[in-house]
């Protein structure tokens, strides 16, 4: 079960399910390793735009965070296995659930929860 306040989320690729998390340090890496800004990339997949090294990169860091032990061959094996349009809906969650509001992801949660 993943925890969304902690930047959790479950992403899915092909048939598999994997937990995903980006921490402030992981989105520094991946700005860095791009040399652009994480909303750079957001707008660039917003526009179409990104590149599939770049998926790669949000991937790689997302599913390490998230406790997965993937390396890079296995990774590429994965994204082809999911496709490229699969791959990029998942990066565009990720990082769309990065930047939203985490005080909206709190009442979210505790309305989910008031509901069961």
């Amino acid at each position: 079960m993943t925890n969304p306040l902690k930047g959790q989320v479950e992403v899915s690729l092909g048939t598999e399910t994997y937990k995903c998390r980006l921490t402030i340090d992981s989105l520094i890496k991946i700005e860095n390793e791009l040399d652009m800004g994480i909303l750079g990339i957001a707008t660039k997949m917003a526009n179409a735009e990104v590149r599939i090294h770049e998926l790669f990169v949000v991937l790689r860091y997302a599913l390490r965070g998230g406790g997965n032990d993937i390396d890079q061959k296995e990774l590429f094996k994965i994204i082809e296995g999911a496709g490229i349009v699969e791959a990029s809906k998942a990066v565009a969650q990720l990082l769309a659930d990065v930047l939203s509001d985490p005080n909206e992801k709190k009442k979210q949660a505790e309305a989910e929860a008031q509901m069961t």
